[in-house]
């Protein structure tokens, strides 16, 4: 399926008639979608009640139509629950999907990198601006920070992308 059928799906089965923004989103996610490039991010950001969650709701509902799957996260357990809620998907924190525990030194806990495994997946990550992109500076993390993990995360899989949704600040 091309850009075009794509967005033509996600415009009919909207459950509401989109913004002249929203139009343009679709436009914009469904080629972002549909293309072959790799190491791309799209970021969707707006003020609450913008539409954000209902339009990924919306193409989360319609991934399969250009064979792709997705996987749903969040910085904190209650974002995770609002999106999960929303989408009505399974939802994890960004934590629980990249990394797994492991007791180091002194009784302390290390997140070591899991293997990313998916296929044509598309990573939707919610609540996006409170993902730190600070360096630990104690090797909490691989790639020195949580963004940097979950980047390489991410585009470690094959043909996997991400969206990022973020209230404007």
């Amino acid at each position: 399926m091309i850009a075009a059928q794509f967005y033509k799906t996600l415009r009919q089965s909207f459950p509401f008639s989109p913004t002249y923004k929203q139009d343009i989103f679709f436009q914009h996610i469904a080629e972002f979608i549909t293309n072959e490039n790799q190491d791309e991010i799209y970021v969707l950001k707006g003020y609450a009640g913008t539409g954000k969650t209902t339009v990924i709701s919306n193409i989360v509902n319609n991934l399969i139509e250009v064979k792709k799957k997705y996987v749903l996260l969040a910085p904190t357990g209650r974002a995770a629950k609002v999106i999960a809620n929303y989408s009505n998907k399974p939802a994890f924190t960004i934590h629980k999907k990249i990394y797994f525990p492991k007791k180091g030194a002194g009784g302390g806990v290390t997140f070591t990198m899991q293997q990313n495994k998916h296929k044509n997946t598309i990573f939707i990550v919610d609540e996006s601006s409170m993902i730190s992109d600070s360096d630990s500076g104690d090797k909490m993390y691989a790639n020195g920070s949580l963004l940097d993990d979950l980047i390489f995360y991410v585009y470690a899989g094959q043909n996997c992308k991400m969206i990022l949704l973020g209230d404007t600040a």
